[in-house]
């Protein structure tokens, strides 16, 4: 999954990257790194099934990136 790590910081235009690990801390409830499911439309994913190829990794950034920006979003707002 390391191009999803590289990915994203570059995606939501994160520039200071030893903060990154405390911004991800929202998208823990809704994410499956060591546990549980990934859920793809009506295709779910054991979290060690996602593997650093093109199909998850295009499926993968888009919904961290989604989920990160609707995060950020209610923060401003509170």
């Amino acid at each position: 999954m390391s191009g999803v790590i590289k990915g994203f910081p570059v995606v939501i235009g994160f520039e200071e990257p030893d903060a990154l690990p405390r911004s991800l801390r929202s998208q823990k409830p809704s994410s499956a790194w060591s546990s549980g499911e990934w859920v793809f439309g009506n295709e779910p994913r054991r979290w060690n099934a996602l593997q650093n190829v093109q199909w998850d990794i295009s499926h993968l950034l888009p919904r961290l990136v989604s989920q990160h920006r609707c995060s950020f979003a209610r923060s401003k707002a509170a």
